[in-house]
């Protein structure tokens, strides 16, 4: 606990004193936005607990992992545009761009980011499922529960707090990708692991609930899956 309160005072005192080189402020916005979806979701916990129904707190996490999936898929037609482009340039006018392919890893590891959570919320992550799909539906939420607690939900909250870590030196040092001539920041990029991760850890309690709920006998909707997955 020591060591997460002595981070959480140092990411504070950079952004009050803007180091390295006037940033606080970006680090202040990116901070700012963990910040309210914390707040958002602390709302939705005390709104279950106050009015005794547990999706008071599941429907604000699923709706914020929603809105991070909807952005990492408009994401998606605009790194085809760039790639398009980027070919069009360097094979037909032999000019390639200096920036096209930081641009394109960004976006694409930001789409990936974002998306990992919405992707577990509609349950199309790969799995093996000869034998999850010939059991029972308590059965399958004990198995799935198990995995959560023991196994990935450790795992992710120690990834996350590591992927802060690596965030949070990344702008310390000013650090660029040094991938090519335009050189950009990189620490922005970075954090999208970090809120990534976030958003799925989030999403993962939210499943593992809904585990507990199937073992009590409570009914649990299934996920609203978009258009292209029906």
């Amino acid at each position: 606990m020591d060591a997460v309160l002595s981070v959480w005072s140092e990411t504070h005192s950079l952004i009050l004193s803007g180091e390295p080189k006037g940033h606080g402020w970006f680090l202040g916005l990116l901070v700012g936005i963990f910040y309210v979806t914390v707040l958002y979701a602390l709302w939705g916990l005390a709104h279950a607990v106050i009015g005794r129904d547990v999706f008071n707190f599941v429907r604000p996490i699923e709706r914020m992992v929603k809105y991070a999936g909807i952005i990492a898929g408009c994401i998606i037609p605009f790194l085809a545009i760039l790639i398009v482009y980027e070919v069009v340039m360097r094979y037909a006018f032999r000019a390639p761009t200096f920036w096209a392919f930081e641009v394109s890893y960004m976006m694409m590891g930001t789409s990936l980011m974002l998306g990992i959570a919405y992707c577990t919320q509609l349950r199309r992550h790969i799995r093996v499922d000869f034998f999850f799909d010939t059991v029972s539906e308590k059965q399958k939420a004990l198995i799935d529960l198990t995995g959560y607690v023991l196994l990935l939900l450790p795992m992710i909250i120690w990834v996350s707090w590591g992927l802060f870590e690596y965030f949070l030196e990344a702008y310390k040092f000013n650090e660029q990708s040094g991938e090519s001539a335009w050189n950009p920041l990189i620490w922005p990029f970075k954090f999208t692991f970090t809120f990534g991760f976030y958003l799925f850890t989030l999403q993962v309690v939210v499943e593992a609930l809904k585990c507990i709920l199937v073992l009590m006998s409570r009914h649990v909707p299934e996920p609203d899956l978009p258009g292209g997955f029906k």
